[in-house]
């Protein structure tokens, strides 16, 4: 039996024809009223890992082959400091203290493991802060940690920069202290066009997530870089599961009406640095 993608995105059921997923590249574009005859450049970036998780998007990543960008928060590769932290809140029961060095060194693995596979790796600072509502000294030494920690993965240069939340970037007007700190730390910027709020859990059913992307790309007739979520702020090695467990799923919808390109094609003023 077949089905249109209106039925595989109700009922939850996938058509197989071999490795790939089979859609009706007809019935995306009717139900999201896609022009038939544009493929819309789009970019895929992650914020928020890494996160075990991380390499099931790295997979489907390879299998696709489809490039990507990912705003790594340092804290959660920072394994001295961690080590430290859990010394102290455990002084008295070493063996408490394994489990997550092992897990914070698979985390750094995870990045190895992107930066080899050709995404980009950025800095998504060093903890998930509103960077224009804390102290100036905090900001800066924020940022100076990010840029330390995380110097091993990052393949840009300049080093490349998303602000949680998007704070200091939306409100740049009234706080440009922020993007100055940036600047002066040496960091670049960059922002995205395009969100799949597949951080709110009202969006994680169905093809909530799916269709966020698709209605803003054939709505604006455009293209851009998009927000995903790879990992939880608040959480050391458990990812933002629904995102990471369907990916898979919304590439081959996506395909139908955008066309992947690298960041490069959107964001200048960076060269790759191995």
């Amino acid at each position: 039996m077949k089905f249109t993608l209106a039925q595989v995105i109700s009922l939850g059921l996938c058509t197989w024809m071999g490795a790939a997923q089979a859609v009706d590249c007809e019935s995306v574009r009717a139900r999201f009223q896609c022009d038939a005859s544009t493929k819309y450049p789009l970019h895929l970036s992650f914020d928020d890992g890494p996160a075990l998780q991380t390499t099931d998007v790295l997979k489907v990543l390879k299998q696709e082959k489809i490039p990507a960008t990912f705003f790594v928060i340092a804290n959660k590769v920072d394994c001295p400091a961690l080590a430290k932290q859990c010394q102290t809140e455990h002084p008295n029961d070493a063996k408490a203290c394994v489990q997550p060095a092992r897990e914070c060194e698979q985390r750094q693995q995870i990045l190895q493991q992107a930066k080899r596979e050709g995404h980009v790796l950025g800095s998504h600072s060093y903890e998930h802060l509103r960077y224009s509502e804390v102290e100036p000294a905090l900001m800066h030494e924020h940022f100076r940690l990010a840029r330390q920690v995380l110097d091993p993965y990052l393949n840009t240069s300049p080093p490349l920069f998303r602000l949680p939340y998007g704070d200091g970037w939306f409100n740049r007007a009234q706080k440009p202290q922020v993007l100055q700190a940036l600047k002066e730390t040496g960091f670049q910027h960059i922002a995205w066009q395009l969100s799949a709020f597949d951080w709110d859990e009202k969006n994680q059913q169905g093809d909530k997530i799916l269709a966020n992307v698709l209605e803003q790309v054939c709505t604006r007739k455009q293209g851009g870089v998009v927000l995903f979520h790879d990992g939880v702020h608040d959480q050391w090695h458990e990812g933002r599961l629904f995102t990471t467990t369907h990916l898979q799923e919304w590439i081959p919808a996506l395909r139908c009406v955008v066309d992947f390109k690298p960041l490069s094609f959107f964001e200048k003023g960076y060269t790759p640095r191995r």
